[in-house]
Protein backbone atom coordinates (compact mmCIF):
# COMPACT_ATOMS: atom_id res chain seq x y z
CA UNK A 1 0.00 0.00 0.00
CA UNK A 2 1.11 3.33 -0.73
CA UNK A 3 1.11 6.05 2.09
CA UNK A 4 1.96 9.74 0.91
CA UNK A 5 3.82 11.80 3.66
CA UNK A 6 3.45 15.71 3.81
CA UNK A 7 5.92 18.61 5.11
CA UNK A 8 8.34 17.63 8.11
CA UNK A 9 7.42 13.55 7.59
CA UNK A 10 9.01 13.75 4.48
CA UNK A 11 12.50 14.31 5.69
CA UNK A 12 12.79 11.36 7.87
CA UNK A 13 11.80 8.25 4.95
CA UNK A 14 13.69 10.81 2.02
CA UNK A 15 10.88 10.32 -0.39
CA UNK A 16 7.02 11.80 -0.40
CA UNK A 17 5.70 8.39 -0.24
CA UNK A 18 6.61 5.11 1.07
CA UNK A 19 5.24 1.60 0.17
CA UNK A 20 3.85 0.28 2.92
CA UNK A 21 3.91 -3.99 2.70
CA UNK A 22 0.16 -4.84 4.08
CA UNK A 23 -2.42 -7.05 2.53
CA UNK A 24 -5.28 -4.91 1.71
CA UNK A 25 -8.48 -4.95 4.31
CA UNK A 26 -6.29 -4.33 6.93
CA UNK A 27 -6.99 -1.94 9.34
CA UNK A 28 -5.08 1.62 9.06
CA UNK A 29 -3.86 1.17 12.34
CA UNK A 30 -1.68 -1.86 11.09
CA UNK A 31 -0.41 0.25 8.16
CA UNK A 32 1.04 2.49 10.45
CA UNK A 33 2.29 -0.30 13.10
CA UNK A 34 4.05 -1.21 9.69
CA UNK A 35 4.84 1.65 8.83
CA UNK A 36 6.74 2.80 11.84
CA UNK A 37 8.43 -1.09 12.04
CA UNK A 38 9.96 0.71 8.46
CA UNK A 39 10.89 3.34 9.70
CA UNK A 40 11.50 4.06 13.50
CA UNK A 41 12.25 8.09 13.38
CA UNK A 42 8.29 8.41 12.39
CA UNK A 43 7.10 6.64 15.81
CA UNK A 44 7.69 9.40 17.97
CA UNK A 45 5.99 11.76 15.17
CA UNK A 46 2.74 9.94 14.91
CA UNK A 47 2.21 8.14 18.12
CA UNK A 48 2.30 9.40 21.78
CA UNK A 49 4.22 7.02 24.08
CA UNK A 50 1.20 5.02 24.92
CA UNK A 51 0.33 4.05 21.32
CA UNK A 52 -2.42 6.60 20.86
CA UNK A 53 -1.97 8.40 17.51
CA UNK A 54 -0.86 12.16 18.53
CA UNK A 55 -3.11 14.51 18.66
CA UNK A 56 -1.76 17.01 15.41
CA UNK A 57 -1.50 14.28 13.46
CA UNK A 58 -3.99 13.39 10.56
CA UNK A 59 -4.17 10.65 8.48
CA UNK A 60 -6.48 10.81 6.05
CA UNK A 61 -8.26 7.98 3.65
CA UNK A 62 -9.63 9.08 0.41
CA UNK A 63 -9.49 12.74 2.29
CA UNK A 64 -11.45 11.76 5.09
CA UNK A 65 -9.59 11.92 8.61
CA UNK A 66 -9.86 9.16 10.21
CA UNK A 67 -10.83 10.62 13.28
CA UNK A 68 -14.12 10.77 12.31
CA UNK A 69 -15.02 7.70 10.07
CA UNK A 70 -16.93 5.27 12.53
CA UNK A 71 -13.91 2.99 12.85
CA UNK A 72 -11.29 5.29 13.32
CA UNK A 73 -8.01 3.33 13.20
CA UNK A 74 -9.99 -0.06 12.72
CA UNK A 75 -10.90 1.16 9.00
CA UNK A 76 -9.86 -1.17 6.47
CA UNK A 77 -8.18 0.02 3.74
CA UNK A 78 -8.43 -1.66 0.25
CA UNK A 79 -6.76 -1.95 -3.29
CA UNK A 80 -6.32 1.59 -4.95
CA UNK A 81 -7.55 3.70 -1.71
CA UNK A 82 -5.51 6.81 -1.10
CA UNK A 83 -3.67 7.04 2.01
CA UNK A 84 -1.86 10.55 3.09
CA UNK A 85 -0.44 11.57 6.43
CA UNK A 86 0.12 15.09 7.85
CA UNK A 87 1.64 17.14 10.49
CA UNK A 88 1.29 20.23 11.56
CA UNK A 89 1.76 22.57 9.13
CA UNK A 90 2.07 26.63 9.55
CA UNK A 91 3.58 29.34 7.75
CA UNK A 92 2.04 32.27 6.52
CA UNK A 93 2.73 36.19 6.65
Amino acid sequence: MKVKLYATLRPLVNAPEVEVPVNHGEPIGKVLDELVRQYPQLRREIFEEDGRLRDRIHVFINGRDVRYLKDGLETRVQEGDDVRIFPPVGGGC
